[in-house]
């Protein structure tokens, strides 16, 4: 039994640094897939994938390049077809071997896995910290959120498919429901914790094109609102610090490193 971690990148190298060295110990293969196109549809002007900085993970790594989305398909669309092209590096998997699901930035705890669980119920999720734009800046308004998810290749409709699923406890007679198997302390969803020009960049290419505009996407206001840890979006969120010790061990282990990305 292996356990596969696969999820979409844009160029996110310091989530990505950080999601491999704090997964590497669990996982098998990290399966990576990039688009040639943004997710509203703009061409990139290259790959940014760059194996070299990645070297120490090499053979754990399969790495795909999605050339082109069909013609016709809304910034969704194209998202929900990226996020299914996972299915083209599984097509040698064991039906055996667990899946996980993910953005890039929501990094699951595999530390806090109970396998007794996870062999009972067919669907886990993992409850992470709703962290944003430093990795030590908790969302307390809605500090939750369930964002990978975990299942046999046997059990994947396909990956956008178990993104979509809904995480609550229903009651016994909902046959038509998951059961889900719940890590509570399931790691952390980093968003938006990025160098200003990328943070203005992915609002830009992002799904949500309905942020697409300069008072969200101007690099100075971004700067403004998060060092005044006001939410980017003018969503009405409070944000306070969390513990060291709710961090990951990486940052911790590397903390002068990540100084800039530290509240």
């Amino acid at each position: 039994m292996n356990i596969i971690d696969c999820f979409l990148y844009n160029n996110e190298d310091l989530i990505l640094e950080l999601r491999l060295n704090l997964l590497d110990k669990h996982i098998d293969k990290f399966v990576i897939i990039e688009a040639r196109y943004n997710h509203s549809g703009v061409i990139k002007e290259n790959y940014n994938f760059n194996i070299e900085n990645f070297k120490k993970f090499k053979e754990k790594i399969i790495y795909l390049k999605l050339e082109d989305f069909p013609n016709g398909f809304n910034n969704w669309e194209r998202e929900n077809y990226h996020r299914n092209y996972i299915l083209k590096a599984l097509e040698n998997t064991h039906q055996e071997d667990y899946i996980i699901i993910s953005d890039i930035d929501e990094i699951p705890n595999l530390e806090e896995i109970n396998q007794v669980l996870i062999d009972k119920r067919k669907y886990t999720a993992f409850k992470q910290k709703m962290i944003y734009y430093k990795f030590n800046l908790l969302n307390a308004s809605e500090p939750n959120w369930y964002g990978s998810k975990m299942c046999k290749l046997k059990y994947l409709k396909n990956p956008q498919w178990l993104r979509n699923q809904k995480v609550k406890n229903y009651p016994f007679y909902r046959l038509d429901k998951i059961k889900w198997n719940i890590v509570d302390k399931g790691g952390w969803h980093f968003s938006f914790v990025m160098p200003l020009e990328d943070v203005s960049k992915k609002i830009k290419s992002f799904a949500h094109s309905e942020f697409n505009k300069k008072k969200f996407t101007d690099i100075n206001q971004i700067s403004e609102k998060i060092n005044s840890h006001k939410d980017l979006f003018d969503r009405d969120f409070n944000f306070t610090i969390i513990k060291d010790e709710e961090l990951p061990s990486y940052i911790l282990e590397n903390r002068e490193k990540f100084s800039d990305f530290l509240a």
